[in-house]
């Protein structure tokens, strides 16, 4: 009956308020929310199961309604809504409700939908709603965004405060309505097809109510959590998959309070969790979700919330964040530097591959890094982003995609550029002065004409001649040496490269940490004056790695069949494959497991009498392969008593094996340390 109650009460979780819910984990932030669209039926207790389902994976309004009215003393708000279900949606709502109740209730999952059985889901609904989190967060203090340890939604709803109601979901003037034919239905039970025939009159006449129209309710009292002070709040809303909906909140009368600032932030990753938090003012908006904001009767803030994030965006969400303030609005000054802006004069360093050809236009800096170097009394985003060069002063190098670009000329290897930022009043913040500057030149060190990395890494620097700083010293560029493979994070070594003057550097460090395959390198670039940045190197190595290791341990005969078994080991720690040969020809299976093969019994009387040879073979991923031959001759066996081995030919040897067949334990031990000091582990393919 425990099931049944928590299925149910999560399946009308869904089905009511969208406000209620939130389609994603219960994370400590906005951006860390990750759990996948289909939600529903979380598995576990009551309360587990109703938090884990979202209204707008499983079911589609034509529209809704939710009015928010703040208490007088902000700690409380009564939330009212109501959502309108039309057309065949309201089929694809009754479908819905009853493969929920197939095998929970005795008439479920038969295509109708009877009165017991809206009953039945009336009995758990309010308990299940107040278990769900709600989409809405309000804060006091300094405006933000959130960041680690902020849970944004932190409205939740007051025990026993919910009540929800429906109207028409099971009409009892539908045009195939019929008595329940359930075994234990009760008394007056009714109930009606899920999808109606094709003689259905979607008509609006009162006098008339059809099978079209079904009304959602939910009334309920969320805690707003000690709100201390009304100077400055944040208000945040994640509307992920919602559209189609008008959201109202009523605030009481604040002396003052006005909205200072509003944020439409898209694009958060809902799959991955791996967006960052935005700065505030940040965040570049499409204006699909609006807010308008007004004064009620009594003079309270009165905001308007159209969201529009429909859920064939996902995995891309959204959210909304609202900025109250009772502070009058500040003169409007300029813009200015943050303190986590360039310094005027900074210079920013690039590398060159030697015998590559340099590409002489660069990204100075993306968007996400330039929001941080301006605030203003407005969003950072209405800001006007101008940079310019001496040579073009007509070319703005802040794009249409907000990066700043900037090309560095062959003849001088550097780029003087100006920037400065004008706020909507026309206002301008002071002006810095950068340099983009071809700063070094990195060699392989390598003969071929592909770069290769066997033991070690091995580079040369050369740095070219920096401007000075203002007291005279010489630059120095410090470079950190970093490496990634198949699209994984760099790797640095702790040991830096230090490059002044136009002089050379040579880098050498062990490759032990590298599998075979290509090496990407990056840069660290840092140094007083110059503004701090990493960069992929256009220089890709090839790591080669060794051979594996296979050698014979043992071969015998019994009676007419042969078999052999060896060990092997792959130094590189590379996925392995293994093939067996007779006499040149794939034919059978080699066993492994963990640093042992073997193969057979082979039943040699179904081949002609004769020399054989058998040949095992095992490659590794980067297709470097080693391989242990056992050459035999199969008549004198084939007429010897069962279970003695010919002796084998004089100079006969394990050809192609990295060691001989061991005739002795020393040699067995001197493998098994071959194996035991190889580099990484082997794995089968």
């Amino acid at each position: 009956m425990l099931n049944q109650r928590i299925v149910l009460a999560a399946g009308i979780v869904v089905l009511i308020i969208s406000l209620s819910l939130s389609p994603f984990s219960h994370s400590e932030d906005l951006q860390k929310q990750n759990i996948s669209m289909g939600q529903f039926g979380g598995g576990g207790t009551f309360e587990a199961q109703c938090s884990q389902s979202s209204f707008e994976d499983v079911f589609t309004y034509t529209w809704a309604e939710f009015n928010v009215t703040v208490a007088d003393n902000w700690r409380t708000a009564q939330i009212n809504a109501m959502a309108w279900v039309n057309g065949t949606m309201a089929d694809d709502f009754r479908t819905f409700l009853d493969d929920l109740l197939d095998g929970l209730v005795p008439s479920g999952g038969d295509g109708w939908l009877s009165s017991d059985e809206r009953e039945a889901v009336r009995s758990v609904a309010a308990d299940c709603v107040e278990y769900t989190m709600t989409r809405v967060g309000v804060r006091d203090g300094e405006h933000h965004r959130g960041g680690a340890a902020v849970d944004w939604r932190n409205a939740t709803w007051v025990e026993d405060g919910v009540s929800i109601d429906e109207w028409n979901m099971v009409p009892d003037r539908h045009s195939s309505v019929r008595d329940c034919s359930s075994f234990g239905s009760s008394q007056g039970c009714y109930e009606i097809p899920v999808v109606p025939n094709s003689d259905r009159d979607c008509d609006s006449d009162s006098e008339s109510l059809d099978e079209c129209r079904i009304e959602l309710y939910l009334s309920g009292e969320v805690d707003l959590h000690n709100i201390q002070s009304l100077e400055t709040l944040t208000l945040a809303m994640n509307v992920s998959n919602i559209s189609r909906a008008t959201y109202t909140i009523n605030a009481p009368y604040v002396e003052g309070m006005r909205l200072s600032l509003f944020e439409e932030c898209e694009g958060r990753d809902l799959l991955n969790g791996g967006s960052p938090t935005p700065i505030r003012g940040s965040c570049i908006g499409d204006g699909s979700s609006s807010v308008v904001t007004n004064y009620n009767g009594k003079g309270g803030l009165t905001l308007e919330i159209e969201p529009s994030r429909p859920n064939t965006y996902w995995p891309s969400g959204e959210d909304l964040f609202f900025d109250l303030t009772t502070i009058a609005p500040p003169v409007d000054n300029p813009p200015s530097w943050t303190p986590e802006a360039p310094e005027n004069g900074s210079l920013w360093v690039y590398g060159i591959v030697e015998g590559d050809v340099f590409d002489p236009n660069v990204v100075i800096a993306e968007w996400g890094e330039i929001a941080g170097w301006f605030t203003d009394d407005m969003a950072v985003s209405k800001l006007n982003i101008n940079c310019y060069n001496n040579e073009e002063v007509e070319f703005n190098l802040f794009r249409e995609d907000r990066s700043i670009r900037a090309t560095i000329p062959d003849d001088t290897g550097k780029s003087e550029f100006i920037c400065s930022a004008v706020d909507l009043s026309g206002q301008q913040s002071a002006e810095r002065s950068f340099m983009a500057v071809s700063g070094f030149t990195v060699s392989s060190n390598s003969s071929q004409s592909l770069p290769v990395i066997y033991d070690a890494v091995d580079m040369e620097f050369y740095g070219v001649q920096l401007p000075v700083t203002d007291d005279g010293v010489p630059r120095q560029i410090i470079l950190e040496i970093g490496l990634s493979q198949n699209n994984g994070e760099p790797i640095y070594y702790e040991n830096a490269v230090i490059l002044q003057n136009g002089e050379g550097r040579a880098f050498s460090e062990s490759s032990s940490n590298l599998i075979p395959g290509a090496v990407n390198v990056w840069f660290k670039i840092s140094g007083d004056g110059l503004h701090e940045r990493v960069e992929k190197s256009r220089l890709i190595f090839q790591k080669i790695g060794d051979p594996p290791i296979i050698s014979i341990l043992n071969s015998e005969w019994v009676g007419t069949t042969w078999s052999m078994s060896g060990m092997f080991g792959e130094p590189d720690g590379e996925d392995v494959s293994f093939s067996m040969l007779i006499d040149g020809n794939t034919l059978g299976n080699v066993d492994a497991s963990g640093n042992s093969w073997s193969v057979g019994p082979i039943d040699f009387a179904l081949f002609d009498p004769g020399e054989h040879t058998v040949t095992v073979r095992v490659c590794d991923a980067s297709g470097m392969c080693s391989s242990a031959d056992r050459s035999f001759d199969s008549t004198e066996v084939l007429q010897t008593p069962d279970g003695i081995e010919p002796p084998p030919r004089a100079g006969q040897n394990d050809e192609g094996g990295l060691l001989p067949f061991p005739g002795s334990s020393s040699m067995i031990g001197i493998l098994a340390a071959a194996f035991m000091y190889r580099r990484g582990a082997r794995r089968l393919s």
